[in-house]
């Protein structure tokens, strides 16, 4: 959902993990995989051996989603669309969830969006980065349950 608040203001673009993102799906190797998971959550040491060997397999097991995603980067090299004239037609209460530290999609943009969207919150997870539900699991779920109830 990043991409919808349009570029960071802050950060360049395409950022340093959206950089190791395109690179590993138009070279899907183990390699790869660990260059970009090192930066994708805060504390890389919670990155195992056997998740980067499963979440690799799961990405070569669908090459055409590659592959799809690389067209994509030709025809839009930005992939950072600005839908933020648009927020506040979302009334829906909504909760939007962060990583302070994320390294894919600034925390700028988040707060573009909860800026945009009447009826939104941000959540703001010190020490994260852009898998809050990995990092943070257990506040992640609780804080999600209470909204959803």
């Amino acid at each position: 959902m990043g991409g919808t608040g349009g570029p960071s203001q802050f950060v360049p673009m395409p950022t340093e993990g959206i950089k190791l993102l395109q690179g590993l799906y138009r070279e899907p190797t183990l390699e790869n995989l660990k260059k970009m998971l090192n930066v994708f959550v805060y504390d890389p040491s919670t990155m195992t051996e056997e998740l980067m060997a499963a979440r690799l397999q799961n990405m070569l097991a669908r090459r055409d989603y590659l592959e799809n995603f690389v067209k994509s980067l030709a025809a839009n090299p930005t992939q950072f669309p600005d839908y933020g004239h648009r927020l506040n037609e979302i009334k829906a209460p909504t909760l939007v969830i962060w990583g302070r530290d994320d390294r894919f999609v600034p925390m700028d943009v988040g707060l573009r969006l909860v800026w945009g969207m009447p009826n939104a919150d941000l959540l703001i997870f010190g020490r994260c980065g852009h898998w809050a539900h990995w990092e943070h699991a257990e506040r992640f779920n609780d804080t999600v349950a209470k909204f959803l109830s």
